[in-house]
C-alpha cells in the first residue's frame, strides 16, 4: 500500500474534521497556490491529493471556480468529506484523465508523501492543456514546520510522519524537468490563523491525528517551538512553505 494512502486511510476523517471546524485556518496558503494557478472564469481544473476538497472550497470562497474533480488516493479520505462533490479516487502519479483534459492542476501540501514527486509533477502537466498552469506547494526542508512534522507529529501519531521535504528550489526543478514552461517559484511564511490557542490545539490534534500521548500542554509547547504567537484578534502559527508553478507549453 502506498504511503499516502496508508496515512490518510487512517486519519483522513480527522484531517477533514479539522478543516471543517476551522475553514479559515489555512486560507493564506490556499490563496498563495490559487494565485499561482491563475484560474480563468469557468476553468475546469483538478485538485490533486485533495482529501476532503479543502482547496476547492477555498477557491469558491474567493469567487473562483471549484475544482472539476477533487482527486485523492485514499477512498476513506474522500468519503469522509460527505459533501457530494465530484471526486476521483486515484494516485496522484497516475491520474485517470486524458492528456490536456484540465485547465489547471494543483497539489498542496502532499508532495512530501509522494514516492515519486518528479513523476507527480509530470502527471500534473500531462493532464493540463497547453497554456494553462500547474501549481505545487509544500513545507520547506529544514524549516521549523518540517521539524515539527517529522518530530512531534511523528512521535504522537499511530502511523508516524516521515515526510520527504525538499529545499526551496526543488519544486521548480521538478516542474522544469517535466518540461513545463517558465517556472515561477517563491518561499513564503504563511500563517495558520485560529481564534485562540485552545482552538489551535484542537485544530492540530485533528489535522494530524494526534494520539492522547500528545497532551494539550505538549501541543501548546510544540506550537511555541514553531513560533506561534497570540495577537489581539487571533492566534497565528507560522508555516514556512515554498510554491512553484508553470504553464504547460
Amino acid at each position: 500500500m502506498f504511503e499516502y494512502q496508508t496515512l490518510f486511510d487512517a486519519r483522513g476523517a480527522l484531517y477533514n474534521r479539522a478543516n471543517l471546524l476551522f475553514p479559515e485556518a489555512r486560507s493564506e496558503e490556499a490563496r498563495v497556490i490559487l494565485r499561482h494557478l491563475e484560474l480563468r472564469v469557468g476553468a475546469r481544473w483538478l485538485d490533486v491529493s485533495a482529501g476532503g476538497g479543502y482547496l476547492s472550497v477555498r477557491a469558491a470562497a474567493q469567487g473562483l471556480p471549484r475544482a472539476r474533480f477533487d482527486c485523492d488516493g485514499s477512498l476513506p479520505f474522500v468519503r469522509s468529506a460527505g459533501d457530494g462533490r465530484a471526486a476521483c479516487v486515484s494516485r496522484a502519479e497516475t491520474l485517470p484523465f486524458p492528456e490536456g483534459a484540465a485547465e489547471g492542476a494543483a497539489c498542496l501540501a502532499a508532495l512530501h508523501h509522494s514516492e515519486d514527486p518528479a513523476g507527480l509533477c509530470r502527471e500534473l502537466l500531462r493532464v493540463t492543456a497547453p497554456g494553462h498552469r500547474v501549481a505545487v506547494g509544500d513545507v520547506v526542508a529544514g524549516s521549523a514546520a518540517s521539524r515539527f512534522l517529522n518530530g512531534f507529529v511523528h512521535r504522537h501519531t499511530e502511523s508516524g510522519h516521515r515526510g520527504r521535504f525538499y529545499p526551496t528550489d526543488a519544486l521548480a526543478g521538478f516542474l522544469r524537468t517535466a518540461a513545463g514552461g517558465p517556472v515561477r517559484d517563491e518561499r513564503v511564511e504563511v500563517l495558520w490563523t485560529l481564534p485562540s490557542k485552545t482552538d489551535a490545539i484542537v485544530f492540530c490534534r485533528n489535522l494530524f491525528g494526534l494520539e492522547p500521548s500528545a497532551t494539550d500542554r505538549a501541543i501548546a509547547e510544540a506550537l511555541d517551538g514553531l513560533g506561534a504567537r497570540r495577537s489581539p484578534d487571533a492566534f497565528r502559527i507560522p508555516w514556512t512553505m515554498h510554491f512553484a508553478s508553470a504553464a504547460r507549453t
